[in-house]
């Protein structure tokens, strides 16, 4: 008997949501994975590999070779060397439609002239499951998409965050080994995009499913992932949670890729630290060492910069955006420098647009790096 609501419990039997049962997750990998076009490097020896039921999303600039690595375990972008493994399985010369796989893309693809019910259940037909099964099943995951209501609609009757969800529940009617999501999110707006992204997780953390997940969206990547994989050039930069990609990434392109950063001039100082806007702070753990005396570049967050208004001050506030508890403000500094720095907004009437301001660094830096070569 199902719990309330609904979820399988650890150790029970029992399924998920309307009678869906959950899926033991495989381990999925993708090995030295190289794929050109010409002369471009679509994928440069890419390697990573997916524990059994965890999300990864892939994030990256457009051309990082992101949906080429998703496209490649799908069995739709052939490789030119390397090796893709599900459930520990070589499955890199294994066609798409027996790899086991359920994708969502970014178009929701839904037959027209089908209702949501016959959309989710077109896969199991194909299946030849007899229609008394075939139905009871896109009902159950219908229901655990929240659209057991609108189960005789036609797409054209449906919101574009709807039409989604049956392209989800379509792909997890064939019961996939692995589902892979490109870009599943991004035709819809911004409020639909962050209840969906809720749904999609609930909804992987309930089957246990092994999930790739694409997007260009940080907010996503973060909010939705239990690793983040940073792209840059066909290759991985950095895989790690997401705050330790956050907090911790491991070079400047990382750094200044996810989240918003400023790059502010610096000096390397004695005993570990470094000079920046008239500071002495401690350098981020683990950094290479630079000799003392060296110019540097130090990468801030917003979060890691104290603004006053301080009419002596070298700053000068040239932009500002208001974010309700808390503001942007945008402050042009001699170098020239431009950092952006997020405050209260109880310093709105303080830190107003063409004021004179104090900026202080409050922190150890995100990432030093050398400068750029303009800067030299």
């Amino acid at each position: 008997m199902a719990t309330a609501s609904g979820v399988l419990e650890a150790g029970s039997a029992r399924p998920v949501g309307g009678g869906v049962p959950p899926r033991a997750g495989v381990r999925v990998e993708l090995d030295q994975c190289e794929r050109r076009f010409g002369e471009v490097a679509a994928l440069d020896g890419f390697s990573l590999a997916i524990e059994p039921g965890e999300l990864v999303a892939l994030l990256g600039p457009s051309g990082c070779g992101k949906t080429t690595a998703l496209r490649a375990l799908a069995g739709l972008e052939q490789l030119d060397s390397g090796e893709v493994r599900i459930g520990g399985s070589d499955v890199t010369a294994v066609p798409p439609n027996r790899r086991g796989l359920g994708m969502v893309f970014q178009a929701y693809s839904l037959f027209p002239n089908m209702t949501a019910l016959e959309n989710v259940g077109f896969g199991l037909r194909l299946r030849k499951l007899v229609a008394s099964e075939r139905r009871r099943r896109a009902h159950d995951l219908l229901d655990l998409v929240g659209l057991g209501a609108q189960s005789g609609r036609f797409p054209h009757e449906l919101s574009g965050g709807q039409q989604q969800r049956v392209a989800l529940a379509r792909a997890l009617a064939v019961e996939p080994r692995v589902l892979l999501l490109d870009e599943p999110l991004s035709a819809l707006d911004a409020k639909v995009r962050a209840q969906l992204r809720d749904e999609i997780r609930r909804i992987q953390l309930e089957m246990g499913i092994t999930t790739l997940f694409v997007t260009h969206d940080q907010e996503e990547a973060l909010s939705m992932a239990d690793r983040v994989g940073v792209m840059a050039s066909g290759r991985l930069q950095q895989v790690g949670s997401p705050d330790e990609v956050y907090e911790r990434p491991v070079n400047a392109f990382v750094a200044e890729f996810v989240g918003s950063v400023s790059r502010v001039p610096a000096t390397v100082g004695a005993g570990a630290t470094v000079e920046v806007l008239g500071r002495s702070v401690p350098l981020p753990a683990g950094q290479a060492a630079f000799a003392p005396g060296s110019r540097v570049d130090v990468l801030l967050r917003p979060e890691s910069f104290a603004v006053h208004a301080d009419r002596d001050g070298l700053g000068l506030v040239v932009r500002r955006a208001f974010l309700g508890p808390v503001m942007h403000a945008v402050v042009a500094l001699p170098g020239p420098v431009e950092i952006v720095a997020t405050l209260p907004s109880s310093a709105a009437g303080e830190v107003v647009v063409g004021s004179a301001v104090r900026v202080e660094a409050t922190g150890s830096p995100l990432f030093v790096t050398e400068p750029r070569p303009e800067a030299r």
